[in-house]
């Protein structure tokens, strides 16, 4: 312990002023200091702490040069991990704690530092190392900004993240495009709106003196209501494709537009002093009051804002988006009304001052780059490869071309083989494998169904009445089991399509006689071929044979032997069945958004919950269906569904 604080208190003296002199200093105490018996982590893991305690005492001590201290400190740790001397975090650490103790307006600057070392953080040795260091310091900054004073510090944040990730960084995307339904706009309701205008003790006094005259517009209720009721589509336009909703909202777009139509907006020079206090942005949220309406409608930024939401909406609805239900499409006649909508749109951006028509030209390059966002994320985000300039693909030498042979002679020597040449290896080897291609087909190892004896024999043992098997345990009322059994009687039963009269109520039920039909009518073929009879002890098997006797199933049923080497390979990307019972218990009485995440209609959760009674047993049916049925189930794209809804627990069980 001893040796451990000297070798602390040498580190410490040391690092009065960091520079190239210092790091051979530490190389210089490190060889001299063998006899203190500390492996390379160890003597790295003090130096880290070393480090961070003295940084702190001096960002602490508020010195007037915080920046430069920032910029020395930052520069001499990289250096540091690049000479092997601390862990490769301690960069981001540093910063990290740095920009704990500092007001916002110092980190403001600070960060200047952060953004010009992006690409040396962005170097393998750094980047798998400080990449989520790095996150959680932007994170805990944007917690302390505030979205609508620090807008431009809060852009330069989210920038620096853009550069540093790759671009197909699966956390920075929306990959099931979702709307964030949080946003929501609050106005006044019907019940709270005052009549009574006060809009003039909103105008400055130095604005009213003056000789600008603002064209108004008269804000009654109706305008307030309509105005402001269309946020609610732009936050969540999935409600357009509701009949109901889609009338409402082509409404009140066709009375704003006419508004906006009506009220036409002129172009005011300012004074220099007041042009240079606009460059001061700010970004609010939207202010509904209902006093300040009238003066919204009159300003150019607030019209263009509105517009350009209605374009957004335009352009989603029509959009070919690959997590959009089926029965999300609009009509003919809805296509007509937006095109014309988009051609009213773009009317008024070219006639609101200033430059309306260059404004218009930015927002259809804008639009024109989300298409091809959105084709991107709906190809499955591929990786993005960057492409040489034409003077380096000049300068790369030519690949050297092979010898090919003459297309008649690999013809002639594949038919004088028996064989088929189609033009591409892979072709040519799928179809050569075997000579006969559609009895290839229907090949044995082709069959990936269970066959009768092998799936139901359990169930048809459970009916047997000598072994009082409470209703509760048997097979058939499992709910999981019965959607098999379904698709396998569907495959292989003449009985499933069979004419009755007779209504079933219950699946149990249905499956009970089935079962009875089918495996009664088997072990009759069985035992006929084998010189056996049927025990008739077992009244409820002969009544099922009697049954059964005008329909022959024989054909349809595999031989036993030869279906133990058929069973269908489990996919290995599939989770297992103890992990999915983990992952339910996690999930609990939250299935119900899980599935709705997962695309399932509201009629198929309730079969859900009319087949599993307690919700652990409708999470781990909803798994294991999901697992079955989709295509393709691997346990990341369920890790990330999982995050989304805020099921962190679950989402960890299968990262482990």
């Amino acid at each position: 312990m001893v040796s451990v604080s000297k070798f602390r208190e040498e580190l410490k003296n040391i690092l009065i002023e960091p520079n190239t002199t210092t790091i051979t200093s530490i190389k210089k105490i490190v060889h001299e200091n063998n006899h203190f018996n500390l492996s390379d982590a160890d003597r790295r893991s003090i130096l880290d702490q070393v480090l961070r305690c003295y940084v702190l005492d001096i960002v602490l001590s508020k010195p007037s040069n915080l920046y430069d201290v920032c910029k020395m400190w930052t520069s001499f740790t990289i250096e540091l991990v690049r000479n092997e001397m601390c862990t490769a975090i301690m960069p981001v650490v540093i910063l990290s704690d740095m920009f704990d103790v500092t007001t916002m307006d110092v980190c403001e600057k600070m960060f200047d530092h952060v953004e010009s070392n992006v690409n040396v953080l962005k170097e393998p040795q750094f980047f798998m190392a400080c990449k989520n260091n790095l996150l959680r310091m932007c994170n805990d900054l944007l917690r302390r900004l505030s979205r609508s004073r620090n807008t431009v510090f809060c852009g330069r944040i989210l920038l620096f993240l853009a550069k540093f990730f790759p671009f197909s960084e699966r956390s920075g995307l929306n990959i099931v495009s979702e709307f964030n339904l949080e946003n929501v706009t609050e106005y006044l309701n019907e019940n709270d709106f005052d009549q009574t205008e006060y809009i003039s003790d909103l105008i400055p006094e130095d604005e009213a003196k003056s000789d600008i005259v603002i064209e108004k517009v008269n804000v009654d209720k109706n305008l307030y209501l309509k105005f402001w009721s269309l946020q609610d589509y732009f936050r969540n336009p999935n409600q357009c494709y509701k009949t109901e909703h889609w009338k409402l909202f082509i409404s009140h777009t066709d009375f704003i537009f006419s508004i906006f139509q009506s009220h036409k907006l002129e172009h005011v020079n300012r004074m220099d002093n007041e042009s240079t206090e606009q460059n001061i942005h700010y970004f609010p949220k939207y202010l509904t009051n209902q006093k300040l309406l009238e003066l919204q409608l009159s300003d150019v930024n607030f019209r263009r804002y509105i517009l350009i939401q209605f374009l957004l909406l335009f352009q989603y609805l029509d959009a070919p988006v690959k997590f959009k239900l089926d029965n999300f499409k609009i009509k003919p006649e809805q296509q007509e009304w937006i095109k014309n909508s988009i051609a009213t749109i773009y009317e008024l951006i070219n006639n609101t001052p200033p430059d309306g028509v260059r404004f218009s030209e930015v927002v259809k390059n804008i639009l024109q780059r989300e298409e091809q966002w959105n084709k991107w994320k709906n190809d499955g985000c591929p990786e993005v490869t960057k492409r040489l300039p034409a003077s380096d693909q000049s300068d790369m030498p030519a690949p050297k071309r092979r010898l090919r042979r003459n297309l008649g002679d690999v013809i002639k020597n594949m038919t004088a083989n028996n064989k088929v040449f189609l033009g591409d290896p892979d072709l040519t080897k799928l179809w050569n494998l075997k000579p006969d291609n559609l009895e290839a087909c229907k090949g044995p190892e082709r069959d990936f169904l269970p066959s009768f004896d092998s799936f139901f024999q359990e169930a048809f043992e459970q009916l047997d009445p000598e072994l009082c098997i409470e209703n509760q345990y048997k097979k058939v009322n499992d709910g999981n089991f019965g959607w098999r059994a379904l698709r396998l009687l569907a495959r292989k039963s003449p009985h499933f399509f069979a004419q009755s009269n007779n209504p079933i109520h219950k699946l149990s039920e249905y499956l009970e006689n089935m079962i009875k039909k089918t495996m009664s009518k088997e072990k009759i073929s069985i035992n006929q071929g084998s010189d056996k009879h049927v025990s008739p002890n077992k009244e409820f098997k002969k009544e099922s044979v009697i049954e059964s006797e005008e329909v022959d199933i024989s054909e349809g049923i595999q031989d036993e032997n030869e279906n133990e080497n058929n069973i269908e390979v489990e996919d290995k990307n599939k989770i297992p069945k103890q992990i999915i019972d983990k992952v339910a218990a996690a999930i609990g009485d939250k299935w119900n958004i899980l599935a709705e995440k997962l695309g399932y209609q509201p009629d198929e959760i309730e079969f859900v919950k009319t087949i599993k009674t307690t919700p652990l047993d409708q999470a781990t049916y909803l798994l294991e269906v999901w697992v079955e049925d989709a295509e393709n189930p691997k346990p990341e794209n369920l890790i990330y569904i999982l995050e989304e809804i805020q099921l962190i627990e679950a989402a960890n069980i299968l990262k482990s």
